[in-house]
């Protein structure tokens, strides 16, 4: 019985590991960031927005999803996938400014963050293509 929980530990320790090295990619973690940030603070929107916020929490997780893909398969089309989805998030939370969901305060906040993602992720590609 100890044995099998034994291996079951190695196993999980093994693909805690080979994940480790997404857990050190910047853009990664400063995404991860912003949603942990955006999604806190989207919990409040009333149940008449709820549409709206599914899309921004769909967005943000799509952003960190293509993130992955884009790391992992090096594809130029998928970054371009990620400033889009960006602009799109940036849309969304424009528009909860404009339905007073969200402070202006709370939506310069996040399109710093956005901005600042959206500058890593042009200069990911700008160093993808000039190598």
């Amino acid at each position: 019985m100890e044995d099998i929980s034994n291996k079951k530990i190695e196993k999980l320790n093994k693909l805690k590991e080979k994940y480790v090295i997404h857990e050190n990619f910047i853009i990664a973690r400063n995404a991860r960031k912003t949603i942990r940030f955006i999604e806190k603070n989207t919990t409040n929107f009333s149940n008449d927005y709820k549409v709206l916020k599914e899309r921004i929490i769909n967005c943000c997780y799509d952003i960190l999803e293509n993130i992955y893909r884009a790391n992992i398969f090096q594809d130029i089309s998928i970054k371009k996938e990620i400033v889009v989805s960006i602009q799109m998030l940036n849309f969304y939370l424009e528009e909860a400014l404009r339905k007073d969901l969200l402070s202006e305060k709370k939506f310069l906040s996040y399109s710093n963050h956005l901005l600042g993602l959206d500058k890593m992720i042009r200069g990911w590609f700008n160093y993808e293509t000039i190598k």
